[in-house]
């Protein structure tokens, strides 16, 4: 498992030392099918003064399997300390991007997910399952321009979250009866958040690259006395045009995510580990492989279609907690 992540990290660390030298006498756009970032990959570039972008992007993911650190524990080991088992969690996630070129320095960004999970879980007794809908907390962003030279472009991202999305989701329990859902269930942090990021993009004729760093920081403890953890990830992608209309991306991606601050005290950590804050978050190493159309001509000129299929490599979670199967990433994009 390491030889694939030092491998990974040796390709894609080429592309990110190639590219810029390959950029050079280049003049950046977003006018070709790799001139934006691939479909899983968000604020990747500034607009240009008046323009509107509009995006949607759809997420389905599936979680099978428990880990402790990086060892598969199973069901019947984590009913000798808990009470209930996660078996299996599906989330399907649509969010709306819309973005305005406020100055030729300064584009805002706003964005509101919908996220729909479904989890089956088992005790010493049976199966059950919970699910939970909602809308989520809403992110508002303005990306700042700090390099605009021929290939390149690097922009930083400053903003918010709006905890929109509630934290009192409901449904049925290992008692039977209905009560609060663990952590992972729920609509949002509850509490405002920083998002800070930055964005390094290259291109020359053939083929782009970019890099991003995103991170969202708790600054305080919502109004149920906990606090998520703080998120961190990097990307580096490269992106090859087969044609005037189609290209090719591989990614790598790591996230972090801290464990969280406080306790629900709606919810039992000693029953259910997905309600133990102590269970929560961890390290993640993914490759996401892409593929972007851009359509030229017809009434959908302008229009892009892209996907992501995500291929974990590694994962080291704070557990015992649910790992990544598959993510599926499908997005559309316009500007105006």
């Amino acid at each position: 498992m390491d030889r694939k992540i030092v491998a990974i990290g040796v390709l894609l660390t080429g592309l990110l030392v190639a590219m810029p030298v390959l950029a050079q006498d280049y003049v950046w756009t977003s006018d070709r099918p790799d001139g934006h970032a691939p479909a899983g990959v968000k604020s990747d570039f500034l607009l240009p003064f008046g323009d509107l972008y509009i995006g949607y992007r759809y997420s389905s993911q599936k979680f099978r399997g428990t880990l402790v650190g990086t060892d598969v524990i199973a069901d019947f080991e984590i009913l000798d300390f808990f009470s209930v088992a996660p078996v299996a969690l599906d989330r399907w996630t649509g969010e709306i991007d819309v973005r305005f070129g406020l100055t030729p320095f300064l584009t805002l960004e706003g964005s509101i997910p919908w996220v729909r999970n479904e989890i089956l879980n088992t005790t010493d007794t049976g199966f059950f399952e919970s699910s939970s809908e909602f809308l989520g907390d809403i992110s508002v962003r303005g990306l700042f321009e700090i390099l605009k030279m021929d290939g390149y472009r690097l922009s930083a991202t400053l903003g918010a979250t709006i905890p929109f999305g509630k934290i009192s989701k409901r449904g049925l329990t290992s008692s039977g009866v209905r009560g609060v859902l663990p952590f992972p269930m729920q609509g949002g942090s509850g509490s405002p958040d920083v998002l800070v990021g930055a964005t390094f993009l290259a291109q020359n004729e053939l083929a782009s690259m970019g890099a991003q760093f995103n991170s969202v920081i708790r600054v305080v403890n919502n109004g149920k006395g906990y606090r998520l953890g703080d998120e961190f990830d990097f990307t580096v992608w490269g992106a090859y045009n087969v044609t005037d209309w189609v290209s090719f991306s591989l990614r790598g991606l790591f996230a972090h995510q801290g464990d969280i601050q406080g306790s629900d005290s709606r919810t039992d950590g000693t029953v259910d580990p997905m309600a133990n804050p102590f269970a929560q978050g961890g390290e993640r190493v993914v490759i996401p492989f892409g593929i972007n159309l851009y359509l030229r001509d017809g009434k959908a000129a302008g229009h892009r279609l892209s996907i992501e299929f995500y291929y974990p490599i590694h994962e080291d979670l704070n557990g015992p907690q649910m790992s990544i199967d598959r993510t599926l990433v499908l997005s559309w994009q316009t500007v105006f």
